[in-house]
Order: structure tokens, then sequence, then C-alpha cells
């Protein structure tokens, strides 16, 4: 028996296959789900997911946290983004590739924010001045 592993990030489905178990791991450290586990919540922290499909080997997918929901015999799995391989080593440079990008696109927002404050800054000087 397997389940029906789902991984959606905010704008595509990354993968949709039939497992036979999965590891993750969240605020209390891993664990894994197979068939017949009860029905289960729970926020995952930024791990690497190992799951066994049913017509093949072993794969990866880093996750940059999110949310994990087994109902019924189906995994959904929401994440900021994701990452899937079939070997660890790809999925762990693919992953180092991810939070790089994160952390770019941090950084701009950071920048911008500073840009918008400063301008808030001088118009509320000019206002005090004026009155």
């Amino acid at each position: 028996m397997s389940l029906e592993l789902e991984i959606l990030a905010p704008d595509r489905v990354l993968l949709t296959a039939r497992v036979v178990a999965i590891q993750a791991a969240d605020a209390s450290g891993r664990f894994g789900l197979r068939s017949g586990h009860e029905d289960f919540l729970t926020v995952l922290v930024p791990c690497v997911l190992r799951f066994s499909p049913e017509d093949g080997d072993e794969r990866f997918a880093a996750v940059d946290g999110g949310v994990l929901l087994l109902e019924r015999g189906r995994v959904a799995i929401t994440t900021r983004d994701a990452v899937i391989a079939d070997r660890l080593d790809q999925v762990a440079d693919a992953a180092a590739a991810m939070l790089e990008a994160r952390r770019q696109a941090e950084l701009s927002a950071r920048s911008g924010f500073a840009e918008l404050e400063t301008a808030l800054i001088r118009e509320l000087r000019k206002a005090v001045q004026r009155s």
C-alpha cells in the first residue's frame, strides 16, 4: 500500500508521486510516514525530505520549511520553495543555490525598505518645517 505525495510551491506543483515512505523534519526532529499512519499535521523546518516512490529508488527534496498534511492516505506539503533530486548530493547543491537566491532577494528587499524609510523621513522633515 502507498501514499499519494504532492509537494506544492505558491506558483507551481513541484511533485506528484505514489510513495511507500516519507521522512521529514519538524521542530521535534525527524519523523517518518507510511501507509496506515493516522492523519497528521505539522509545520516543517527547512529540511531534506526522503521519499521512496512505488516504482523506484529513494529520492530527495530540499524544502524551505512549510506545512505537511497527511489526510486519508494523501500527503500534501506546501512550502515556499523546494528542489527535487534523485541523489542526495544533487539536492544539496540545488538547496544551496535556492538559499543563496533567497538571501539575495532578502538583501534587495532590505535595500528597498531602507530607501522607503529614508524618503519617508525626508518627507516628514519637510512637513514639520512647513508647520
